[in-house]
């Protein structure tokens, strides 16, 4: 007999390759999973069988030795290429049954040790690499009496598999001992012709219309969430348990005819009654949660070992006080709905609705919910019987899941829980809760959802002291984003000598090509992007190809900015510029060398201008100057000329090539025109100065009282709209929307939101701003010639008709060309390509 050591045998495989295919969706989200969290358990699927009467090892093992050779998905190892993972098929592979005596354990002991041999196989790790990621234990705990403990991983195994396998252990163990063939139906597939088909399909016209009706379902909803007993980690964790209850066999019938009643499926039935319970215990109207398909709608697909399974999200909007059977007939026309559309798969739509990525969190749905079956049928097979056992949970991929599993002994009613999140009272609150939920339904269903009691109503609900979690999406993003240790991180190759700048660059020139963008910027967000999982993965492999140092996606999702992402990886405080000259409290950064000559200075944002640089031709030469601890250097008590002057310290005018433009926003494009008069007195030949959404010192404060007062007001209001757009359509997220208003800003900080504190570059631009804020106002303006003024929709119209109160400063026929964005965010891909097309125009041709 096998003792403990060899519980989880890895298997053996020859080097024989019988086929290569791409990974289907829901083997990539596996994929992205196991990445995240190498060996992750949650990913285990954990399968317990009762066998009683007469059986041999020896035959179990025999039986699912063939089982393995005669399903292809059961012999399959994952490989990355390129940062894509695909399947790959091996001819065979060594399996063994792990054997375990326990009868000559007191009886007295046998059920805990049961017990721990299953939580011990059902949570150790597989090595996606090796094929045969399924592992079996038999326990003998008598003689006619035994447990099979089967794990697999959840990339090769699902619910249904369940059944197959128990079939087909059943039969050919039976056969086996009977000296006959086995009675099993032949396999025109294997699991990688269907990951062809689905590659195929995702590329058909009608996987459009499930993109369509997605996108109309999900755009825009809640991050519906129980409020957690205890704080969420920074990092989401599987530590898990079950509660669970089974119910009088008087309850099945119940509730069957209950939905023959009402001409309901069972599960319909059942998801009508979890939304209205969740809608009662959290008071939010907008309930979601997950729940899985089988994805087998093709005959030949039934018999087949596999991953088919697919998460869908259903939603359902639960009016108040409604009556049960009124919330019953739009739950299941909701049901119907997203049945009709269920090949989307889930990686996909988290593709298609991108939404922020918190590490703490699953996308989309945090809680799930199944209604089923058993899978295993209990069954005499020859001189023996398989049952149904309940198994035990290897790690949890939700904050809550609800499960109901029909069994001839009665429905088993469960909830798995996150046990970081959630204490035991609170889910057996929860447990009591669901129970009453459908005695509701059953003895009184025209009677309102109200009667529906919640545990300790009246706030008595926890921690918390709230009853309702319910976060829109883009809530969730950056909200615990912290600082990543180096230490966690392999050293860079000494071959990879490079400038905090360099590695920008390079970081940036692979993001853009794998998201198919023409350049990124150090403050784009990977996600913001178009990224998602998958690219994510093929960026990892690329940067180990040209950095020798792979980071995982967890050090992505915490940082997922380019400037933060680089930052992370490799230490560097300032991977944004590198000095080339200094003057006092400036630094000047080199973003490109042009082959022509023509040369851009930008001053300070110096994150806004990086994709000036790729936007611009390349005969361009490209830097920034930017103020670098300003406060600190006594620049804060200087004049607006003496703050010009240190700026042209710092340019490295010697290596420019002329004629120079300047590129100022706001305050800046006050400064860059006083650089230019101070650069044109010694000679340099300064083409034009661009300066955007800059008003001409002192006009303003010239204005009538009244006049200002409107003009602030009118631009509160206009700007409360336009980020408000913004935020509904989904191209902003909340923490970024209410740091745009200093009333919500102060707020958040008060409260202690991370979030709302500001990073260090955003405070260096800060106190930058501050500093020639207060100098600009004693500035005079002497020379405002070969000046460019451009306007983003932060200011109103009548700034383009008053040019922006330069008056006879500028020259008389000087344009006001128009920038779509929001001041800052004008300078994203299409102002940056307007604004670098009128420098080109004026540098390269000498057009106005």
């Amino acid at each position: 007999m096998n003792q403990m050591g060899n519980i989880t045998p890895a298997p053996n495989a020859t080097t024989a390759i019988v086929g290569e295919f791409p990974c289907t969706q829901t083997q990539l989200r596996c994929w992205v999973l196991d990445q995240l969290k190498p060996g992750n358990p949650a990913l285990n699927v954990a399968v317990r069988w009762e066998i009683r009467g007469e059986f041999k090892a020896s035959t179990i093992e025999a039986a699912l030795r063939r089982i393995i050779q005669r399903h292809e998905i059961l012999r399959t190892r994952f490989f990355e290429r390129d940062g894509r993972p695909y399947q790959q098929v091996v001819e065979s592979v060594d399996f063994r049954l792990s054997v375990i005596d326990l009868r000559s354990m007191p009886a007295e002991q046998r059920e805990q040790r049961i017990l721990s041999i299953g939580e011990e196989t059902a949570s150790a790790p597989f090595d996606l690499s090796r094929p045969g990621l399924i592992r079996v234990s038999l326990l003998i705990v008598e003689n006619e009496r035994a447990f099979i403990l089967i794990t697999a991983h959840q990339s090769c195994f699902d619910g249904w598999s369940i059944r197959v396998l128990g079939r087909e252990v059943g039969e050919i163990a039976a056969a086996i001992e009977a000296g006959r063939a086995p009675d099993l139906p032949d396999l025109p597939l294997q699991y990688g012709d269907f990951a062809l088909w689905q590659e195929a399909y995702l590329d058909s016209y009608g996987f459009d219309t499930e993109k369509t009706f997605w996108r109309e379902q999900l755009v825009g909803a809640p991050y519906f969430e129980v409020p957690p007993d205890h704080p969420r980690k920074a990092q989401k964790t599987n530590n898990g348990n079950i509660l669970s209850v089974v119910k009088p066999l008087e309850f099945s019938e119940r509730i069957e005819n209950a939905a023959r009643e009402n001409r309901v499926s069972l599960y319909s039935y059942g998801a009508a009654v979890m939304s209205a319970m969740l809608h009662r215990y959290t008071g939010a109207g907008d309930i979601l949660f997950g729940t899985q398909i089988a994805g087998r709608d093709h005959s030949d697909l039934e018999n087949l070992i596999g991953v088919f399974i697919n998460n869908l999200v259903l939603r359902f909007h639960v009016a108040k006080d409604v009556s049960f059977l009124d919330h019953l007939r739009v739950s299941s026309e909701v049901v119907k709905a997203t049945l009709n559309h269920q090949r989307m798969p889930f990686n996909k739509l988290v593709e298609l609705i991108n939404p922020p990525r918190d590490p703490s969190r699953n996308p989309l749905i945090s809680v799930n919910f199944n209604l089923q079956k058993a899978f295993l049928e209990d069954r005499r097979y020859g001189s023996f019987e398989l049952i149904s056992a309940p198994s035990q949970s290897p790690g949890v991929i939700y904050d809550l899941s609800f499960i109901m599993i029909g069994r001839p002994s009665g429905w088993r009613m469960s909830i798995e829980y996150n046990t970081d999140l959630f204490d035991r009272a609170t889910i057996e609150k929860l447990l009591q809760m669901w129970q009453d939920a459908y005695e509701l339904a059953l003895s009184r269903p025209a009677a309102p959802l109200s009667l529906l009691v919640a545990p300790g109503e009246g706030g008595d609900f926890g921690t918390s002291g709230s009853r309702v979690t319910q976060t829109p999406v883009g809530a969730l993003s950056g909200i615990r984003a912290g600082r990543v240790e180096t230490a966690e991180l392999p050293a860079v190759n000494s071959r990879e000598r490079m400038s905090p700048p360099e590695r920008v660059a390079a970081l940036a020139e692979i993001w853009a090509r794998v998201l198919d963008v023409k350049s990124v910027r150090a403050e784009d967000d990977f996600f913001a992007l178009g990224g998602h999982s998958l690219l994510a993965l093929r960026m990892l492999s690329a940067v180990k190809e040209r950095f020798d140092i792979r980071p995982n996606l967890e050090l992505l999702f915490r940082t997922p900015t380019l400037g933060g992402f680089t930052r992370a990886l490799f230490g560097d405080d300032d991977v944004e510029e590198v000095a080339l000259a200094t003057g006092g409290a400036w630094e000047a950064s080199l973003y490109k060398v042009g082959s022509g000559p023509c040369t851009v200075f930008t001053l300070n944002h110096p994150f806004l201008y990086y994709r000036l640089a790729s936007e611009l031709a390349d005969t361009v030469s490209v830097y920034n100057v930017s103020m670098l601890g300003a406060s600190s250097s006594g620049t804060d008590r200087s004049s607006l000329e003496q703050i010009a002057a240190d700026a042209i310290a710092a340019m490295p005018l010697a290596d420019a090539k002329g004629p120079i433009a300047l590129v100022g926003l706001c305050v800046n494009g006050v400064l860059a025109v006083e650089v230019a008069r101070q650069l044109k007195l010694t000679g340099t030949d300064v083409a034009f100065t661009a300066v955007i959404d800059s008003w001409a010192p002192g006009y303003f404060r010239s204005l009538p009282k009244s006049r200002q007062l409107w003009w602030n007001t009118e631009k509160r209001i206009r700007r409360t709209g336009y980020f408000t757009r913004k935020l509904l359509a989904g191209r902003l997220r909340p923490v970024a929307f209410l740091k745009e208003f200093n009333a919500t800003l102060r707020l958040m900080r008060l409260i202690g939101v991370g979030a709302a504190e500001p990073s260090r570059e955003e405070q260096a631009n800060a106190d930058a701003t501050e500093i020639l804020v207060q100098a600009a106002r004693d500035y005079q303006v002497q020379d405002a010639r070969d000046v460019r003024l451009f306007r983003s929709q932060a200011n109103h119209r009548r700034a383009t008709k008053l040019r922006f109160g330069w008056g006879d400063a500028i020259d008389r026929d000087a344009d006001v060309i128009e920038l779509k964005g929001w001041h800052e965010g004008s300078l994203a891909l299409d102002g940056i390509r307007r604004l670098a097309a009128s420098i080109e125009d004026q540098l390269l041709t000498g057009r106005k």
